[in-house]
């Protein structure tokens, strides 16, 4: 007899809806182990399988579900290591809808593979098992020659997986007080916890690379200082300038940013880890008072979000400029956030914000849209209707409208940008305009997922070993020196 497959999904678990919001506790729940081989089990083994089709970065999504369901953990993760370098990461915040789980076969009869909860799930066993692991590549040897990584987010923590699997010695700067990136100071702790982030880190030490946090390149350190030290550099800056609406009375007290909201937030969360590393105004949590607007719809805004709700605020307003079919929020997140109490408001735009005699806003005006011909997105575009204005009283707004590439960095090291301030580079290496400088995620391509900035990080690190084996050994390592803003010094420690 044939095998009966199971069509329906192994269910997760979540936080119960009246533990979310007194808390910032995960939300999402993970499989226990008998729970992820039964879910493993129902994979179709596809002899073209569509799920890696449909990943950004190719994971090898088969075979490790394979080697899962026959219980092989270790096979399972270091096979996922070989092209995912965060896996406990990206099985939590990456867009399996889109991507691979909406490529599964499966999913034409019922239910697709829950991929990212089985990703999740080898990852975070390694992470309590590593000393069961095989950590580095299998072409591991020791290298002279030293990378500089300017970065520490989603693209500069890959780039430093796959260098350091192969050997080489890197050292990862990054501005701001823990490593991350976006995925540290952007993603509420109930979508990803820092806890994840850090064993990511701490594997990644385990491989020898060095972190120097509070570090910024392009201000603290130059990056001609950086490549008369290290061999190559990879920038792996984000895309981290907040977008704003440009409308009169963005500057009054209320009127947030939802990266400064977020990060804000984040470090009131973190405040004993980083009492010695950021001001004590920075790690207090911001008041949101008990009416809330966010404008946008995209997963930031729905950060914001479910965050404005867990500070205490009673009415949380979504305002967005096209109608729900539109928005680019993952719908998962949509979900969590009307469960949690968000409401949303469609096709209407902010238009001015209006504020009291002592510079505090109290209130927002909006004007109503319709949708018209399609834009350059393909989206039908929001076109506003005359004479529909109205006001709605609010306490704080959250704006959540996108993010740019930070300029400094560029401008200083001589690397050549696009209009709107991406680096600009060769898409198959990501060599950038400056011999020795390699560059992906973000800072490249504008805001995507996780997901993408690996895949480029990996294609780059490609790149930079044939690089580095073409250049022959390299630099001698510098001694330790006291820890100092010198910038010759912040090269050395």
């Amino acid at each position: 007899m044939g095998q009966t497959y199971r069509w329906d999904q192994v269910p997760l678990r979540q936080l119960p809806l009246e533990a979310r919001l007194a808390t910032f506790a995960e939300v999402n729940q993970g499989y226990t182990y008998e729970e992820a081989v039964l879910e493993a089990q129902r994979c179709l083994q596809c002899p073209s399988p569509a799920c890696q089709d449909g990943c950004p970065n190719g994971n090898p999504i088969r075979d490790f579900i394979d080697l899962l369901a026959e219980g092989d953990l270790a096979g399972a993760i270091e096979l996922d290591w070989t092209r995912n370098a965060l896996p406990s990461c990206t099985g939590r915040v990456c867009a399996w809808e889109l991507q691979c789980e909406g490529f599964c076969v499966m999913g034409e009869r019922g239910d697709p593979i829950r991929i990212g909860a089985l990703e999740r799930f080898i990852a975070d066993w390694a992470a309590e098992n590593l000393d069961l692991l095989q950590l580095v590549d299998t072409e591991y040897r020791p290298r002279a020659q030293r990378v500089a990584v300017v970065g520490a987010g989603p693209a500069g923590l890959a780039v430093s997986h796959f260098l350091a699997r192969k050997g080489y010695p890197v050292t990862v700067f990054e501005a701001w007080a823990l490593p991350g990136g976006v995925m540290a100071y952007g993603i509420p702790e109930y979508v990803l916890p820092q806890q994840v982030i850090d064993r990511e880190v701490a594997r990644l030490e385990a491989l020898g690379v060095e972190f120097r946090t509070g570090v910024r390149v392009g201000r603290d350190l130059t990056l001609d200082e950086l490549l008369q030290t290290y061999d190559a550099v990879f920038v792996g800056t984000g895309a981290n300038e907040p977008a704003t609406l440009g409308i009169p009375g963005e500057e009054l007290e209320g009127v947030w940013t939802a990266k400064e909201f977020l990060m804000r937030v984040q470090a009131s969360q973190m405040a004993d880890r980083l009492a010695d590393r950021l001001p004590a105004e920075e790690m207090s949590p911001p008041r949101v008072g008990q009416r809330v607007a966010v404008v946008g719809a995209g997963n930031t805004a729905m950060d914001a979000a479910r965050t404005a709700r867990r500070l205490g605020a009673d009415e949380v307003t979504v305002v967005y400029r096209r109608d729900e079919a539109q928005s680019p929020s993952r719908p998962v997140e949509i979900d969590h956030a009307k469960t949690e109490g968000v409401r949303f408001q469609y096709l209407v735009n902010p238009v001015r914000f209006l504020g009291d005699e002592a510079g505090r806003l109290r209130a927002m005006e909006l004007i109503r849209m319709e949708l018209g011909p399609p834009d350059g997105s393909g989206r039908p575009r929001p076109v506003p209707v005359p004479g529909s204005e109205f006001q709605m009283p609010v306490d704080t707004v959250i704006v959540a409208v996108g993010y740019a590439p930070e300029r400094e960095l560029a401008a200083r090291g001589g690397l050549a940008t696009t209009s709107w301030g991406g680096l600009v580079v060769d898409e198959a290496t990501g060599a950038t305009s400056r011999p020795g400088v390699f560059a992906a995620g973000d800072c490249v391509t504008g805001a995507k997922t996780v997901i993408h900035a690996i895949a480029g990080a990996r294609r780059a690190a490609e790149a930079m070993e044939r690089y580095l084996e073409a250049r022959g050994a390299g630099h001698a390592v510098w001694p330790p020196a006291p820890q100092t803003r010198d910038p010759q010094a912040l090269l050395r420690r």
